[in-house]
């Protein structure tokens, strides 16, 4: 068996660290990003990468969690943390809000691959750089219901949820039945309450 040492060992924690944070923030019933924007039906990929690190104050609720994450990493390769913290909140609230929607486990497991594959594509001194602005939003008060405020004022998802399914052909619209449902998506996942 090969140990592992030095810069390999810090990522690969950092990563699991990220991770658990993550799913941790996602443990109680939470939204999660949408992946409207995703070409392929049967991977989740981030189509969008590429784009720009926008600086509208809200983004659309029709936008995809492919999408908001592609632009995530585009924020942080800009130093945009701000934005980039609002953008993984965000997307990270659709997801969780269509997995629980699903409710299946392959949901759940797309949940953290996707943004596990937006941070994949970052360095990790930026990965590490993100995950400190992150954790300094999350635990100041005033900045957590800033941004608590603002994904609910995004709105609910009204991007496909097929990204989600393991059958992308059911096709089934999967709405929520109530706006409640919503905000309590991103008061679980994001732990506003």
């Amino acid at each position: 068996m090969k140990i592992m040492t030095g810069k390999p060992v810090f990522f690969a924690a950092s990563t699991l660290f990220l991770s658990l944070l993550l799913v941790g923030c996602q443990s109680a019933t939470r939204s999660v990003p949408d992946s409207a924007g995703s070409n392929s039906r049967n991977s989740i990929s981030l189509d969008g990468a590429g784009k720009a690190c926008r600086s509208d104050p809200l983004y659309s609720a029709s936008g995809g969690p492919n999408e908001l994450y592609a632009e995530m990493t585009e924020c942080v390769r800009a130093q945009k943390f701000d934005r980039a913290v609002f953008l993984y909140a965000l997307a990270g609230s659709y997801t969780w809000f269509d997995a629980n929607r699903i409710g299946t486990q392959y949901a759940k497991m797309a949940h953290g691959k996707l943004l596990g594959e937006a941070l994949a594509q970052l360095s990790e001194k930026q990965v590490s750089q993100f995950w400190e602005r992150i954790r300094a939003t999350m635990q100041d008060p005033a900045k957590k219901s800033m941004i608590c405020d603002r994904v609910k004022q995004a709105g609910m998802p009204s991007h496909s949820i097929d990204y989600m399914r393991v059958d992308k052909s059911s096709s089934v619209p999967a709405k929520p039945k109530e706006q409640y449902q919503w905000d309590m998506a991103v008061d679980n996942y994001l732990l506003c309450k």
